[in-house]
C-alpha cells in the first residue's frame, strides 16, 4: 500500500508540473518575435510568438521590455521611445535604457519613460527632449547598474572599457572582445573563440550579441544558432536553444 501511495504521489507531481511548465525566460528569435522558453537546461521548448517587430529584448525576473522601432513594450502596454534598438539595465522594477542611434539615456518605470525629467509616455515627439550623453565616448556595447549608478561597456580605438556615466574608466576587457553584457557584480564577454564569465570559459565561435532572458540567464546569438547561458555564480552553464517551431 505504501508503494502504491508513493507512486500515486509521483504521478500527481508529474501531472502538476505538466500544467505549470518551468520557464527559463524569454528569447528574441531571428524574425524579431518574442517567445517564452520553457523547460530545464538542455531540454527546452519555445512558446508561440508573443510580440513581433522587436529589435531588442531584455527581461529580469519580474519585468520584460521589448523595443520596437518607435516604442518600448511591456506587459502593461507600450510607451513612445526614440527610434532604433535599445540596451537595457534593470534596477529592481525599473530599468535604464540606452538608445544607440541617438546616444540618449532614459529611465523606464511603471510604463513611463523619463528622459532628463521629461515624461515621454504621451507624445512621441517629446522623446527628442532626451539628453544626449556626450561624456560617453565610443560605441556603447552594454549598460549596467552598480550601487545605483549606471555603467557602460564601450569600444574605443584603444580597446574595450567599462566606464562610469562621467566617462571615468572602471575596468578594461581584452581587445579581442566582440560582445559584452554587464551583469550584477560582473561582466560576461565573448571573443572570437569563447565566452568568459568570471573564471569560467565556454568555447564558442561566432558570438555576435547577448540579451537578458531572465535574472539568471542570457540569450547568446552565434550565427544562425541561439544559446542560453546561465549566469548564477557557481552554476554557470551553456546550452543550445531549439530552432523556431514550424
Amino acid at each position: 500500500m505504501k508503494i502504491i501511495m508513493v507512486f500515486a504521489m509521483c504521478v500527481c507531481a508529474l501531472a502538476q508540473s505538466g500544467l505549470t511548465r518551468p520557464r527559463l525566460g524569454k528569447m528574441l528569435d531571428a524574425n524579431g518575435a518574442v517567445r517564452t522558453v520553457y523547460g530545464i537546461a538542455a531540454s527546452v521548448t519555445l512558446g508561440d510568438a508573443e510580440t513581433t517587430g522587436v529589435l531588442s529584448l531584455a527581461c529580469s525576473n519580474t519585468v520584460c521590455l521589448a523595443k520596437t522601432e518607435n516604442a518600448i513594450v511591456s506587459a502593461g502596454g507600450s510607451v513612445a521611445a526614440p527610434e532604433g534598438p535599445a540596451l537595457f539595465a534593470f534596477d529592481g522594477d525599473a530599468a535604464l535604457v540606452w538608445f544607440p542611434q541617438s546616444r540618449q539615456l532614459a529611465e523606464w518605470q511603471g510604463g513611463v519613460l523619463t528622459c532628463s525629467g521629461v515624461d515621454t509616455s504621451v507624445d512621441a515627439a517629446r522623446t527628442s527632449a532626451c539628453a544626449t550623453s556626450r561624456d560617453i565616448e565610443g560605441e556603447v556595447l552594454s549598460i549596467g547598474v552598480s550601487a545605483g549608478a549606471v555603467r557602460f561597456a564601450v569600444r574605443r580605438r584603444s580597446g574595450v572599457w567599462i566606464v562610469n556615466q562621467d566617462g571615468g574608466i572602471v575596468d578594461s576587457l581584452p581587445r579581442s572582445t566582440v560582445a559584452v553584457m554587464l551583469i550584477p557584480g560582473g561582466v560576461v564577454y565573448a571573443t572570437e573563440s569563447e565566452i568568459v564569465i568570471r573564471n569560467v570559459q565556454f568555447p564558442l565561435a561566432g558570438v555576435t550579441a547577448f540579451s537578458q532572458m531572465s535574472g539568471s540567464s542570457l540569450e547568446v546569438r552565434a550565427g544562425a544558432v541561439n544559446y542560453s547561458l546561465r549566469i548564477d555564480e557557481g552554476r554557470e552553464a551553456l546550452f543550445q536553444l531549439p530552432g523556431m517551431p514550424q
